[in-house]
């Protein structure tokens, strides 16, 4: 699935706390991903970025983190410009 095909319910149904996994199953693969680490307190957190390939009004990007774990620990939307 593309960026452009994420619905805003798949996005509303995705809790905090969910694994990578599931995230990858309901929106595939993120079109970008960043990963952070803390030097200091070994802390891992990864960005996945679902960005839409075509231009319009009614087109969002979609941010997902998580933590070392591996689960979701926030989520942001919004209008690409």
């Amino acid at each position: 699935a593309s960026a452009d095909a994420i619905d805003m319910k798949d996005y509303f149904i995705l809790k905090n706390h969910v694994s990578e996994a599931e995230v990858l199953y309901k929106l595939g693969p993120p079109d970008h991903e960043t990963i952070n680490d803390d030097c200091y307190n070994h802390v891992l957190n990864k960005t996945w970025f679902y960005i839409p390939k075509t231009k319009g009004s009614n087109k969002w990007i979609s941010e997902f983190r998580f933590n070392g774990n591996g689960r979701l620990i926030s989520k942001d939307r919004y209008r690409a410009r």
